[in-house]
């Protein structure tokens, strides 16, 4: 059996130049695909995870983008099955200019029961009820922005108004469910919607519930709609899975979109790699011939030059799977794609699957020259070539 791994490495060197330029391309290709299915991963993510809560959402019946009366806590807090109840309300806001986006939430001194997922040390919340313009932050949300625990943050509203608010970061979350979240004081909040001539009224955005067991939750559901049926502002509630779930649909098919850009690059890599193996089949057209009338049969000079395909295709796989890998396995935020939930994880697995596609491909796009290169008598290569 010839020394076939030596016999690759050789032909690589052939023409260096242009095999890794070919690397690089498929390394290029690889780093984006796996970015793009690690999208879709990630949303499912974030509602695998929040299915395991017992929380509900609670949002306006008949306009889902208005307000709800905050003291609608009063009442549900009374409702058996309730283990906390908060009133949220969101802020979209920019820090240095539009490019630094940051969706904050306002929310009471509650937000550590409803959500204990949030990890809130005690130390955090005594400096919350101390300082008003105390802020919590997710991890990535720091590591974005260069934040550190004792900064002074000023962000500024995108609305109309241009509302500017000034915080103090006492803390980190040490949660990796919510890894964006700018969390304040809602008094700070609306307080400084009064200043800015907004009205003087206490809503919010949501009110999220969080039930006592499982089996509470579907009651609980039925019983707050049924109690606000005749309000003023009637109440839909679900869960907060459903309400993720919701959420992700109402912005569009984003799934059919990732995926058709995956095969968009897989087409790309297709393209690059049978371009690098026609080329590099014809110039090994009279090794070919040679290995032929050594007596090579043509199933191991095909395995030879499969191998190529397959070696280029993985080192470029291995660095652009690699590289992303690298550089998302801590996450990114998704900032308005998911409304300050979840990120964007690159996993091994998506790592994995991203290789083996480059890998796949790569071998796939040799099929025809080479082929059409072993088929070929070894007297008539010898003649190809002259």
């Amino acid at each position: 059996m010839f020394n076939w791994i030596k016999l690759v490495e050789r032909n690589m060197r052939r023409n260096l130049r242009r095999t890794i330029l070919t690397i690089l391309t498929i390394a290029l290709a690889t780093f984006i695909y796996t970015v793009l299915v690690s999208v879709p991963a990630s949303m499912d993510r974030v509602v695998r995870d929040a299915s395991g809560t017992l929380r509900l959402i609670i949002s306006n019946k008949t306009a889902p983008w208005e307000d709800l009366p905050a003291r609608y806590c009063d009442d549900i807090n009374k409702m058996p099955g309730v283990a906390a109840c908060v009133a949220i309300t969101g802020w979209f806001a920019t820090w240095r200019d539009v490019s630094e986006p940051v969706f904050g939430v306002g929310a009471g001194p509650e937000i550590g029961d409803v959500f204990p997922d949030y990890a809130l040390t005690n130390q955090q919340r005594e400096a919350t009820a101390k300082e008003k313009r105390t802020a919590i932050i997710g991890e990535i949300l720091m590591r974005k922005y260069g934040w550190k625990i004792g900064d002074t943050v000023t962000l500024r509203g995108t609305d109309s108004d241009h509302m500017e608010m000034t915080f103090v970061i006492r803390g980190q979350m040490a949660s990796k469910r919510y890894p964006n979240t700018f969390l304040m004081r809602r008094d700070y909040l609306m307080a400084a919607r009064k200043a800015h001539g907004l009205p003087d009224e206490d809503i919010a955005w949501n009110i999220i519930v969080r039930a006592t067991s499982a089996d509470a939750m579907g009651p609980l559901a039925k019983q707050i709609d049924e109690h606000f049926a005749n309000s003023d502002a009637e109440t839909r509630t679900m869960t907060e899975s459903d309400a993720l779930s919701s959420g992700l649909s109402a912005i569009g098919n984003i799934r059919a979109i990732v995926f058709a850009l995956c095969l968009v690059v897989l087409l790309t890599i297709l393209l690059i790699a049978a371009n690098s193996t026609v080329m590099m089949v014809r110039e090994q057209i009279s090794d070919v011939a040679v290995m032929r009338a050594l007596g090579f049969s043509r199933g191991a000079v095909a395995f030879l030059l499969f191998g190529e395909c397959g070696a280029i295709g993985f080192l470029g796989g291995i660095i652009g799977a690699g590289a992303a890998l690298w550089m998302f396995s801590g996450g990114i935020t998704l900032g308005a794609a998911l409304g300050g939930n979840g990120a964007l994880w690159v996993t091994p697995a998506q790592t994995l699957n991203a290789l083996i596609a480059a890998l796949a491909v790569s071998i796939v796009s040799g099929l025809v020259p080479i082929c059409e290169a072993v088929r070929l008598p070894p007297a008539l290569a010898f003649r190809k070539v002259v």
